[in-house]
């Protein structure tokens, strides 16, 4: 496809980099020359420096066909008026993202009258992230398909583990029809396990399971002391803080936001007026000690600095606090929080980047409109994919034994009419089923890309 993408910053320059890798012509428009140069030199791709709200830089990025347009600017209104000039000049879809809660309640309208395609808020979408997970506490993240009906979460194996060095064949979860580890992370090297994979001291692994099974893993094989997420501390005003203490306070938990800005302090009470908001500095220990940190059951540090979240999270974890979930804006971070033995790190620009993957993907052929979810894991190197089947699917009604899948993909789980079947040599991908596919270096566009 050909894509342009207006802005250059975290999201643009990750954008360029997913969109480039699949293989997408891509052309970038920044005001900053030094960061689309340095983009053109990086990916290989095109660069155009100026503003996006300029037509006549927008003619010279489009070109004479474009199939996409995604502006990622810092302005919401930009954005929305970019795409605006794209779709009169020709672009065949658009997609903006936008922050404001006011914008995001309005895409139907702004889809319909507006033609924008799409729209993506990564403040709402990382509230969801961290709400789902802060419910499923021993994982360390936790995606959800089948409309809810089918979660994957990852644990990390720890030495009391009962799954440490046991075989998955060996093991009551390998057996478990409600189970199936899917991926292993072992350093920087990721495994799609059969049953002679041994399961070592710190590996990640991902399972899809149900709801009701997932939720008891930890107690059961991971031999986690967690419990019930009922008080919960937010650091930091961010919107994402917004969204998030709306979603936990309808779910009856008790929260409180620390902030140290007063000002915004006084907006919070109007915002979140079921949740306490407390006026301080988190980078003061002692301070967050007396406000109850340690009688939380989770803290979520949510600042526009990762230095003072990841070090608040690394405070609250000595305290002895159970779960904390760390947002981050630098992606190099990961690696770096992993070895020193962070629990839940969520980065919103990569779910960002999820989200507009799986668009451009569904865009690309007509069977592609067939995938429903697309989750990028372990800094990209696994997918886990959903897609309905239809006519289009070669394989139907054929036993899954039959079939020749590709090395390094797994069929992880079928729905069928909201019946999850895990499934084994005799069955079969039905008619409107939706498959999970689970792939590591693997770009599957639709159900027929597993096939050898």
């Amino acid at each position: 496809m050909d894509i342009t993408i207006i802005g250059a910053g975290k999201l643009g320059r990750d954008l360029a980099q997913s969109l480039s890798n699949e293989k997408n012509n891509i052309t970038v428009v920044d005001v900053s020359s030094q960061k689309v140069n340095s983009l053109v030199e990086k990916y290989n791709i095109q660069g155009v420096c100026g503003s996006g709200t300029h037509i006549d830089i927008m003619k010279e990025a489009m070109g004479d066909h474009c199939d996409l347009v995604i502006s990622t600017t810092h302005s919401d209104e930009n954005n929305i008026l970019i795409c605006l000039i794209a779709k009169k000049l020709g672009a065949k879809n658009t997609i903006a993202r936008v922050r404001n809660p006011e914008y995001s309640t309005q895409f139907e309208f702004m889809r319909n009258e507006l033609g924008i395609s799409y729209m993506v808020n990564p403040d709402l979408s990382a509230a969801l992230e961290i709400s789902r997970i802060l419910q499923f506490p021993d994982a360390i993240n936790i995606e959800t398909f089948a409309n809810g009906h089918l979660n994957m979460a990852e644990y990390k194996i720890t030495e009391r583990s009962e799954l440490c060095n046991k075989s998955i064949s060996s093991i009551s979860i390998g057996k478990n029809s409600d189970m199936l580890i899917c991926a292993v992370e072992r350093g920087d090297d990721v495994y799609i396990p059969n049953g002679d994979f041994v399961l070592r001291e710190r590996d990640r692994i991902h399972i899809t399971g149900k709801r009701k099974e997932l939720a008891n893993i930890g107690r059961k094989i991971i031999n986690s002391k967690k419990h019930f997420m009922k008080n919960i501390m937010i650091v930091g005003s961010s919107r994402i803080a917004v969204y998030l203490t709306h979603m936990l306070v309808n779910l009856g938990k008790n929260v409180v936001i620390v902030e140290k800005n007063r000002d915004k302090c006084n907006s919070l009470f109007d915002m979140v007026p079921n949740a306490m908001v407390i006026n301080g500095d988190a980078n003061d220990h002692d301070f967050l000690v007396s406000e109850g940190l340690t009688d939380m059951d989770a803290v979520v540090t949510l600042t526009d600095i990762d230095e003072t979240n990841f070090l608040v999270s690394f405070y609250a974890e000595k305290m002895g606090v159970a779960k904390t979930v760390t947002k981050i804006n630098n992606s190099k971070l990961n690696k770096l929080l992993d070895d020193v033995g962070l629990d839940t790190i969520v980065n919103t620009n990569d779910i960002s980047v999820s989200a507009i993957t799986q668009y451009v993907r569904a865009r690309e052929n007509i069977s592609s409109f067939y995938m429903k979810t697309l989750y990028k894991l372990v800094d990209g190197q696994v997918e886990a994919a959903e897609f309905l089947a239809g006519d289009y699917v070669t394989f139907l009604n054929v036993p899954l034994s039959q079939i020749k899948i590709k090395k390094n993909v797994l069929i992880a789980a079928i729905n069928r009419k909201n019946k999850i079947i895990f499934p084994g040599g005799n069955d079969a991908v039905q008619n409107g089923d939706t498959v999970i596919v689970v792939s590591k270096n693997k770009r599957i566009k639709n159900l027929n890309d597993i096939l050898q």
